[in-house]
């Protein structure tokens, strides 16, 4: 049986957008899986600390490969934030 869809269902359906908040990922570093740079940030923050580790956590890397500098870089660029 078919049921309606609330106007901001309906809304949401026609846009393309969640009704509920999303967080913001952030410039798209790994376009294979759609990662951001502000999901890397927190995975790196919450102890992902190699490529395997974002890796398994994100799947970020782990197809073309192409962002994997990148992603060492961030992971980087946070340990020498927390050296420091």
């Amino acid at each position: 049986p078919r049921q309606p869809l609330s106007a901001g269902d309906r809304h949401a359906l026609l846009s393309g957008r969640s009704p509920a908040p999303m967080p913001a990922i952030g410039r798209v570093v790994c376009s294979c899986f759609h990662v951001g740079v502000n999901q890397l940030a927190s995975a790196v923050a919450a102890g992902c600390d190699s490529l395997e580790a974002i890796g398994s956590t994100l799947r970020a890397g782990t197809n073309c490969g192409s962002c994997r500098s990148e992603i060492r870089a961030i992971i980087d660029a946070r340990h020498v934030q927390a050296a420091e």
